[in-house]
């Protein structure tokens, strides 16, 4: 569940405004760690998986290409290249790296394969593509070779659009394949609870198979027997961009997408329901407004449903999930969960409680953690004690290396490292100081964005200024924001003017030459309103020199004749 390829798509849908980088780069809210930038120039990478200690293999969205760094360098040359479709949140999505016993190595890929072996003819030729496909490859000599298709799931999205494929992979404790499949753009299966839909049809859930494409305990079925419902090991998901297991208990967790409202962390157990079409969110909240409950959902087999361990009621396009399995950071991050957003280019840590099946907000956590007591973030500033790092931009993937240190993965086209300041060989600086937000040109006008409360977002509101004057916005939230011209659903909403993602502490301006009033919203909320109201600019009888303008002149003339 969330891309440079979303350009065209951005506005009817928010969650796709990315997060850009920091101006002042990566940081993270412990003193004695620093970031490093390991590589860039990757061309929106979505998810990576370590070879070996710096040897890392990344997979690119729109080009289909999968990428090695070693020793911090992008080789010039790829391991493989496959043909995809984009559209959206198509592309290559996912990868994993398995050693088998026989000792080779297998690379699981997971794709929306281009229907016409032509990258992006979805969106440039309306070709549709031919499936979201999970392959395994052998990777020898540097290049993926020998492809098997395990897993060929529909592309198709009923609702028009490429969005909700899903893609993350992992190799599970049991040594079996695990992928994360959202409903592809609005399929409204049985494994969607939608009671009276067809039955369920690979989408909408976690698929687990052995590594040969082979169904896991056939004679212990999770959700029933026969395809799919035999690879299912969790439904009712709408989207995922995240999942790992704990390196404790062997537990899988998950983060999960929502709409307008419960992006979600959950604990995924064999025939975990997750309640979408009808719940997102705590159940009694009832964010979608449906007034359903766990009775209304569709049961297959042992499924059963469960309320997520957190939730954020405002969606920050949450992505990545994983443990850090190591003390390389301190031992008091030792088998903390890290997750990710696109939104806000935001990195979050969540400690666990003793069992291990909940989040525990505990006294690690620096700020007021009273308000996140009920595991539920209601307004984006209760998420402060939970923000372990910003400034990255949209972040897609986060993975431990082998040296046991924390890889950061930006959609910007960057890898970074956060490790201790003792064992880094990059000097830390001192962070850089935002610009002064003065306003004190006068063709300069300052404004504020406070945060989601309707038109009273944006300050001042309304905003009158004359043409040719340049407006700045400054980002005073925690979470970003965008200045998008007209109203959401507009035909012509961003046509004038869009700002993409400002995110927090950083500004946006634009100059205003014509007269008029300009309605403005935040795409990512779009409760937020403002309007400009530019008022033509009055010219001054004289000049400079105090003389009369050519204009003038002419009048006394006229006058006189």
């Amino acid at each position: 569940m969330l891309f440079s390829i979303f350009d065209s798509y951005k506005l009817a849908f928010g969650a796709y405004a990315k997060a850009p980088l920091s101006p002042y780069g990566p940081t993270i809210n412990d003193d004695i760690l620093t970031v490093e930038k390991i590589t860039d120039n990757l061309d929106f990478p979505t998810s990576m998986a370590f070879l070996g200690p710096n040897d890392i293999l990344v997979t690119e969205k729109t080009t289909g290409k999968v990428m090695r760094v070693i020793d911090g360098a992008l080789m010039p040359y790829h391991a493989l290249d496959v043909a995809v479709a984009t559209s959206i949140e198509r592309g290559l999505l996912g990868i994993a790296v398995s050693k088998s016993l026989e000792g080779k190595t297998y690379v699981f890929l997971y794709y929306t394969e281009s229907g016409n072996g032509v990258d992006e003819s979805d969106v440039d030729a309306f070709v549709d593509p031919l499936g979201n496909r999970l392959y395994r490859y052998e990777f020898v000599d540097g290049r993926l070779i020998n492809p098997v298709l395990l897993l060929d799931l529909t592309a198709i999205p009923p609702n028009s659009r490429g969005e909700h494929n899903g893609g993350k992979i992992r190799i599970g404790p049991d040594n079996n394949v695990y992928l994360v499949v959202g409903e592809v753009g609005g399929h409204e299966t049985q494994a969607q609870n939608i009671a009276t839909g067809p039955p369920p049809n690979g989408l909408g859930g976690v698929l687990r198979i052995t590594q040969d494409g082979g169904i896991v305990d056939p004679a212990i079925p999770i959700f029933g027997t026969g395809l799919p419902l035999n690879v299912y090991y969790a439904m009712g998901i709408r989207n995922s961009f995240g999942m790992d297991f704990d390196p404790v208990t062997g537990n899988l967790w998950d983060t999960e997408n929502g709409p307008a409202g419960g992006d979600e962390i959950n604990l995924v157990f064999p025939g975990f329901n997750s309640g979408w079409w009808q719940i997102q969110g705590f159940v009694e909240d009832d964010l979608l407004e449906r007034s359903t409950s766990e009775d209304d959902l569709v049961y297959f087999g042992n499924s059963e449903y469960a309320d997520p361990k957190f939730v954020w009621t405002t969606p920050i396009g949450i992505t990545a999930l994983k443990f850090l399995n190591s003390d390389k950071l301190g031992q008091e991050y030792l088998n903390n969960m890290f997750v990710g957003d696109i939104n806000n280019g935001l990195l979050y840590r969540f400690t666990l409680n003793e069992e291990r099946d909940a989040i525990f907000i505990n006294d690690t956590y620096v700020g007021n953690v009273e308000l996140l007591e009920d595991n539920e973030i209601d307004e984006p500033k209760e998420n402060q004690p939970l923000v372990f790092g910003q400034g990255f931009g949209g972040i897609t993937d986060i993975q431990v290396g082998p040296d046991g240190y924390l890889y950061i993965l930006s959609y910007t086209g960057s890898i970074y490292r956060i490790l201790p300041i003792t064992d880094s060989i990059v000097p830390k600086s001192a962070p850089s100081s935002p610009p002064a937000q003065n306003g004190t040109s006068s063709q300069s006008v300052s404004a504020v964005i406070l945060g989601i409360d309707g038109d009273d977002s944006y300050s001042p509101e309304p905003l009158e200024i004359e043409s040719g004057q340049t407006v700045t916005w400054y980002n005073g939230d925690t979470i970003s924001h965008t200045v998008t011209s007209g109203r959401d659903g507009d035909l012509d909403e961003g046509n004038l003017f869009d700002s993409d993602a400002i995110i927090s502490n950083q500004s946006y301006s634009l100059t205003f030459a014509t007269p008029g009033e300009f309605n403005y919203y935040c795409i990512y909320h779009p409760t937020m309103v403002g309007e400009i109201v530019v008022n033509e600019l009055e010219t001054e009888p004289f000049t400079s020199d105090g003389s009369l303008t050519d204009e003038d002149n002419q009048d006394e003339d006229d006058q006189e004749n």
